[in-house]
């Protein structure tokens, strides 16, 4: 079903991808206000994808998953709005926030009930400390540079590294191929970060560029990563569950 669902065959995948590629076209054609108009329509397509999902599955991740993409779409369209532009940067902002501490949760709530492969040493952290240490570096160079919104970018930036740290954790209670997809995704999804915060008022065509780029992959990755996740699980129970019965 995971193979199925998050295929490039998938309709909901290809109106992603759809909506993805019209708002690159639309903000290099300098059709603005249809490029905000169909920007709108990238995240919700996962949420749609994450909903049929749920209606599937009980899964204990699958409604965190489902708010925190909610907020960060919720995000995407304060952003959009640009009367009283300061004040509703700052809403979302505050939105986006609200979306990484949820992400946050999840990762940590997605390796809390499953047992670790092996006893964790003190050395094997050490990817943990390194992703902190970029973060914290990123988060001086990048927050001086957005004004009123320094603070809360200074906050943003503690829960990311709170968000990827938990991330790692990961590899020592989920399979390989989910922990990479989520990884990857959220290192998309920080640079996506990075580049708003270097252009928060979006006047560089380029930088937004690369940000709708990074944003789109970060989100699918780590869509892909919980729900590759969520099978395996969900798997295991059945297995575990026929094998009960048989005995």
């Amino acid at each position: 079903m995971f193979n199925a669902m998050l295929s490039w065959k998938n309709h909901t995948i290809k109106t992603y991808l759809i909506f993805v590629l019209l708002s690159l076209v639309l903000l290099y054609s300098e059709r603005y206000e249809a490029f905000l108009i169909s920007k709108l329509f990238i995240v919700p397509s996962l949420l749609v994808l994450i909903f049929q999902w749920y209606r599937k599955s009980n899964h204990r991740l699958i409604p965190i998953l489902l708010v925190s993409t909610f907020f960060s779409f919720l995000g995407d369209v304060f952003i959009a709005i640009k009367i009283n532009e300061d004040f509703f940067k700052l809403i979302s902002l505050s939105t986006f926030l609200v979306a990484q501490s949820g992400y946050a949760a999840m990762f940590y709530i997605s390796s809390k009930y499953n047992k670790k492969k092996d006893t964790v040493h003190w050395n094997q952290r050490w990817p943990e400390a390194l992703g902190i240490l970029i973060i914290l570096s990123f988060i001086f160079i990048v927050t001086p540079q957005m004004g009123d919104f320094q603070l809360l970018g200074i906050l943003y930036g503690i829960i990311a590294g709170v968000s990827f740290t938990l991330a790692l954790d990961r590899r020592f209670t989920v399979s390989f191929k989910s922990h990479t997809l989520v990884i990857v995704g959220l290192i998309f999804f920080y640079i996506s970060d990075i580049l708003a915060g270097l252009d928060i008022y979006m006047t560089d065509i380029i930088i937004h560029t690369a940000i709708i780029i990074s944003y789109a992959l970060g989100h699918y990755l780590i869509v892909s990563g919980i729900l590759h996740q969520i099978e395996e699980e969900t798997e295991k129970k059945e297995a575990s569950g026929k094998d009960a019965f048989i005995e």
